[in-house]
């Protein structure tokens, strides 16, 4: 009992255990922000390039506007993939 309330207070292997998970997990998100923080740009550039050959758009703020629905409507797609391929198959 005393030791149970020991690990209460003070924390036991499994509280350093989950910290150290939580630790890791906010790293790896921490760098999956900045990695797409960092290709933020190059995307958008290279998703207007697209849009431009096909659609010859003048105006920088109709190409702007049609990038971003390109790029959502590419991200929607590989987002339903994904979740497809990666269901549970148990039927529940």
């Amino acid at each position: 009992m005393v030791e149970k309330i020991r690990e209460f207070f003070f924390g036991g292997d499994s509280y350093k255990r989950e910290f150290k998970r939580q630790l890791k997990t906010l790293i790896l998100i921490t760098l999956g922000f900045t990695i797409a923080f960092t290709w933020r740009q190059t995307t958008f550039d290279t998703s207007q390039s697209i849009v431009q050959f096909f659609l010859n758009l003048q105006n920088s703020t109709t190409a702007s506007i049609v990038t971003s629905v390109f790029i959502t409507l590419i991200s929607l797609i590989i987002i339903w993939f994904t979740s497809h391929i990666l269901r549970d198959r148990r039927g529940y």
